[in-house]
């Protein structure tokens, strides 16, 4: 099972940068963003599983610390809400179709936000970390209804064949996004927003942009727009596979940022990435995790290749670009992040 940064963690450690200023990580966030070079970016890394923190902590080599406080990572929070479908997913297919899907994005459920939500809110407005939110959690192709290759040719025929029925199924996904985000109080500050898109192989996207930009973009702005409104400031895609054909769609939509997963096997780099839309676009991760597979010498140049000019540029927050494995090795991660953690100290100072 995949593992969430421990809600329980020690409050953000403060952090110096050049100038001496101290700040707590969801400053640090926010200048990172901003390209700022006064302070380091916060130390955040991908999700670790379960499997892998439970090895490493019951053959003692965490030392009886979290995770977190162990590699010295800073603690960052995601709104609760459920977005996804709830029943199974399919294509809506005639007006019970459509039905059935309002049903199954409903605002009102009670299921949506926690019990616990308004100790939750109180807590979050005295919080010195970056607080996100997730509200596209499951991808145009998802939310149309594909789930199997059956639902996929389903719903490609529904794109060609019957386009005012995709319109009103993200219609109504707009509509539901943003009254679950009224919820959220506009002083609470959320720092930035995710928005999950699977939508691609490791050679081109599944569908066409022109498609994609007819479909699913105005959904995106509306959707976006209400995140702006409530002081959203950045917009991240949280993607896979070589989506380079949809970045400028999401930068003309209020997308200003990515999180790209297994980089080296869609074809894409973080360089090239920032070479063609310079700071138009905030980067978050990007290392490749299978060269920390592979031992300190492919991790000593990745960070010198990819990540030191990329801290060096700004608006980055390294990290790996999967998930931390059961098996992957304790010592090649604890090397590559003390690595990492160093590097940013010589690059932005070091703390307090």
């Amino acid at each position: 099972m995949k593992r969430k940064m421990d809600r329980a963690a020690e409050p953000s450690e403060r952090r110096a940068g050049k100038n001496g200023m101290p700040a707590n990580s969801r400053q640090r966030f926010r200048d990172t963003m901003a390209f700022s070079t006064r302070c380091a970016p916060p130390r955040y890394e991908s999700e670790f599983y379960d499997e892998a923190v439970e090895s490493w902590s019951g053959r003692g080599l965490l030392e009886g610390q979290t995770v977190e406080a162990y590699f010295h990572l800073d603690r960052r929070e995601n709104l609760p809400f459920d977005t996804r479908c709830a029943g199974r997913r399919r294509p809506a297919d005639g007006t019970a179709g459509l039905a059935r899907f309002r049903r199954a994005y409903d605002p009102a459920s009670l299921r949506r936000v926690p019990a616990d939500w308004p100790e939750l809110l109180r807590r979050w407005r005295r919080r010195d970390y970056a607080l996100s939110a997730s509200p596209w959690s499951e991808g145009f192709l998802q939310v149309i209804g594909v789930s199997d290759w059956a639902s996929f040719r389903t719903a490609m025929l529904h794109l060609y064949e019957k386009p005012r029925r995709i319109e009103a199924v993200m219609e109504h996904y707009a509509d539901f996004l943003e009254a679950l985000l009224d919820g959220v109080p506009a002083g609470l500050g959320v720092d930035y927003a995710i928005f999950y898109e699977a939508i691609a192989s490791n050679q081109s996207t599944v569908i066409a942009p022109q498609t994609y930009a007819r479909f699913a973009v105005p959904a995106l702005r509306r959707v976006i727009g209400t995140l702006r409104r409530r002081g959203v400031t950045h917009c991240f895609a949280w993607t896979t596979g070589q989506v380079k054909r949809l970045v400028p769609l999401w930068l003309e939509a209020g997308i200003d940022g990515m999180v790209l997963t297994q980089t080296a096997a869609s074809g894409l780099s973080y360089m090239d990435l920032r070479r063609e839309f310079g700071r138009r676009i905030r980067l978050m991760g990007g290392l490749d995790w299978r060269a920390v597979m592979r031992g300190r010498r492919t991790i000593d140049n990745l960070l010198r290749r990819t990540a030191r000019p990329l801290l060096e540029q700004g608006g980055y927050i390294p990290h790996l670009d999967d998930r931390i494995r059961p098996y992957l090795p304790f010592e090649n991660y604890r090397y590559y992040r003390m690595q990492l953690n160093a590097l940013m100290n010589d690059v932005y100072g070091p703390p307090d």
